[in-house]
């Protein structure tokens, strides 16, 4: 089994201490270090080259996206997972643009933020189940009634 390495970044002290313990539950993931703040998440990830940085959207000085848009450019191989009260779609448009490849809102599961980092480790991008439906609804009010019954190649 491969061990995930993961750095949190919540400027509330409460909320990393349950994070740890609910992703360190997971066989596979190992939290090795935490942030109170951007700058800090920053140099963590430049110190340990965790595989997964785990970042609030609003902290203390710099916010999750900007984090992510500098953390993204110092540790290439990193990948980002937001962690977000807001499930407000221009908060998730700039996190994905960013760099961010899953946008996890708090209110989820932590079956949900667990599979959003599997799926991130892999490459994948995710949204949590209320974003990702609003997503494919969006797509579909977009595109157009097919013509025919038929799909053309």
């Amino acid at each position: 089994m491969i061990t995930t390495n993961i750095v949190l970044a919540d400027d509330h002290h409460i909320v990393r201490q349950g994070l740890k313990s609910l992703l360190e539950s997971e066989a596979d993931f190992k939290v090795v270090g935490e942030a109170s703040d951007g700058l800090e998440a920053i140099r963590l990830c430049e110190q340990y080259k965790p595989d997964i940085l785990v970042v609030d959207m609003v902290m203390k000085g710099m916010n999750g996206i900007e984090t992510t848009r500098q953390v993204t450019k110092s540790c290439p191989n990193l990948t980002v997972v937001i962690l977000s009260m807001y499930d407000n779609e221009n908060y998730v448009v700039e996190a994905l643009q960013a760099g961010a490849k899953a946008y996890v809102v708090k209110e989820s599961t932590a079956t949900e933020l667990v599979r959003a980092i599997h799926e991130a480790r892999v490459g994948h991008r995710y949204l949590s189940p209320p974003l990702s439906e609003r997503a494919i609804n969006a797509y579909l009010q977009k595109s157009s009634p097919p013509h025919s019954t038929h799909m053309k190649p």
